[in-house]
């Protein structure tokens, strides 16, 4: 799904501010976290084809909130998007980006890099760890499946990436046997 259609399921709940969608994306979906310099855009893009309704309301003392909700339309826009055709999955994973061009780097270097992806790897899934208790206390069954899925990847990630660096230290190891 794209910014837009995020945001519009997060207003199927009822209306938000945009600081509000960004404390949800925050904090409740991980795999989608927006800032609010893609917020806003995506707010006015949504109210210029009446997909949004923006109310402002006033406030004493500091700057009055902006607050959006769906129209009719908008709602009939989500439904098309949440129904739609699957989409590939986007295979574009930054380390894997690097990878292809390792070729460019000594064999120690690439060691070195792996070990990096992994231990970057492996904090996440404790960082994942310390919020399991708050997903799981929500109960949301979609919530779990969702925290469940991207705790699954990373550690398929990392597993994938430590049998090839073992692989590389292997070889690497081999080289200087031979050089005794």
């Amino acid at each position: 799904m794209d910014t837009e259609q995020v945001i519009l399921g997060l207003l199927m709940s009822g209306p938000k501010s945009g600081y509000k969608i960004k404390n949800i994306t925050g904090r409740l979906m991980m795999a989608y976290n927006l800032s609010l310099n893609q917020i806003y855009p995506a707010l006015r893009k949504l109210e210029a084809a009446n997909l949004v309704k923006k109310e402002v309301v006033i406030q004493t003392g500091k700057p009055n909130m902006h607050v959006y909700g769906l129209t009719p339309l908008g709602r009939e826009a989500f439904y098309q998007a949440i129904t739609a055709p699957p989409v590939p999955i986007d295979y574009q994973l930054d380390f894997l980006t690097r990878a292809f061009f390792f070729r460019f780097l000594g064999e120690e270097e690439v060691v070195r890099q792996f070990e990096q992806e992994i231990s970057s790897l492996e904090e996440q899934l404790e960082d994942l760890e310390q919020i399991r208790p708050e997903v799981e206390a929500r109960g949301e069954e979609d919530g779990l499946f969702i925290f469940s899925t991207i705790v699954d990847l990373i550690q398929t990630l990392r597993d994938r990436y430590t049998g090839e660096l073992a692989r590389r230290k292997k070889r690497l190891a081999g080289k200087g046997d031979g050089m005794t």
